[in-house]
């Protein structure tokens, strides 16, 4: 498979777990946040999940690199891919406003379609797609309002938000490049990247997200301004952690495939 189609694949799998931030601003809205919770949780298993459909193809670039003995490629396309989740990451934060509209609007054609399937349909419907392109909005200075003390995003969930984000961004990528540290030990190698994303999705599930659902209960709750703009705040905040933390991918991609590597040879046989 060409490496642009991979990197097109990496990129939408990032972009879509931008959007979701979005998700949480549309349910405080819309007084809907166990509903829009739900959306969020769906568009996030995508997300976090999809990585392992990459699995095939990049496992069948780390053996035809081995046998060829061109690893110095394959370690540049594997940049490319990271690379391709941080841009992707940036253009989603900067579309999270108008998604969150568009969103919105598509929550509230729930109570006429009370079906998720008749709601995505109407969401790809001609009404739903007038309701996008009215919804195009240029991000305001406010939405980094993160930046002052007073909304600032504490720094442990904006750490663990990177770190989560790191390890799910090069999770699979540093588990198959493990295997040109370890070649008799590729089958082992890879099947650690399971591992690896265990451990970012539990940070980010159990220490992340709750936080961001207690902002967005404040925030439904009326709240008033203040509510709203520390919700703004933390959103955009999880999308300026989650950018670093593709960032810092490129820097543990080749230490972590050593460790893996190491690790699958002291596992016990």
């Amino acid at each position: 498979m060409s490496i642009l189609y991979l990197c097109v694949f990496i990129a939408v799998i990032h972009l879509i777990a931008t959007l979701s931030y979005g998700v949480r601003i549309a349910g405080a809205r819309t007084g809907k946040v166990a509903f829009c919770l739900s959306l969020f949780n769906i568009l996030v298993l995508v997300s976090r999940t999809a990585n392992t459909l990459l699995t095939p193809a990049l496992s069948k670039r780390v053996e035809s690199g081995i046998e060829s003995t061109a690893t110095e490629g394959l370690m540049h396309e594997f940049h490319l891919l990271i690379l391709s989740a941080s841009v992707a990451t940036l253009v989603g934060a900067a579309l999270i406003p108008m998604f969150q509209r568009y969103v919105t609007t598509v929550v509230a054609a729930f109570d006429r379609f009370p079906s998720l399937l008749r709601m995505t349909r109407y969401a790809l419907s001609g009404p739903g797609l007038r309701a996008l392109k009215t919804s195009w909005t240029v991000p305001s200075t406010a939405n980094f309002s993160f930046l002052r003390a007073g909304h600032r995003l504490p720094w442990n969930i904006f750490v663990m938000n990177v770190i989560g984000s790191a390890l799910l961004a090069t999770g699979v990528l540093s588990s198959l490049y493990a295997g040109v540290y370890a070649p008799d030990l590729r089958m082992t190698t890879g099947q650690l990247s399971a591992v690896v994303n265990f451990i970012g999705t539990i940070m980010l599930f159990a220490f992340v997200d709750p936080y961001l659902s207690y902002v967005t209960d404040g925030a439904a709750k009326g709240d008033g301004e203040d509510g709203d703009s520390r919700l703004r705040a933390a959103v955009f905040g999880m999308a300026g952690s989650r950018l670093l933390g593709t960032v810092m991918a490129h820097f543990l991609m080749i230490p972590g495939a050593q460790l893996i590597a190491w690790i699958a040879r002291i596992i016990p046989a």
